[in-house]
């Protein structure tokens, strides 16, 4: 069990890597997004996401309902972030 948890530990940290990775790719989205005009939700990416999503899961035995949760709310954060990025751009 303890070199179960040790493998779930470093699954983990390697998840929390790539989710700030994605965070700074929303931060440059923003910051272009901004510049040419864009809304921070583009309604057809969203579902492109999250279709993505859900067939990668299938492919890797993931449960597909538990994905499609997950990336809704990473996918919601993230447009409330860029809303909240591109408002203080235009601020600026």
């Amino acid at each position: 069990m303890s070199a179960l948890r040790e493998k779930i530990d470093a699954l983990d940290a390697k998840l929390v890597d790539l989710l700030a990775e994605r965070q700074r790719c929303i931060e440059s989205a923003a910051g272009i997004k901004t510049r040419i005009g864009w809304p921070a939700r583009i309604p057809p990416r969203v579902d492109d996401v999250l279709n993505r999503v859900v067939v990668r899961a299938g492919e890797k035995h993931l449960d597909e309902e538990l994905a499609r949760s997950i990336w809704t709310a990473l996918v919601e954060w993230s447009i409330g972030y860029e809303e909240r990025l591109m408002r203080s751009k235009d601020r600026a």
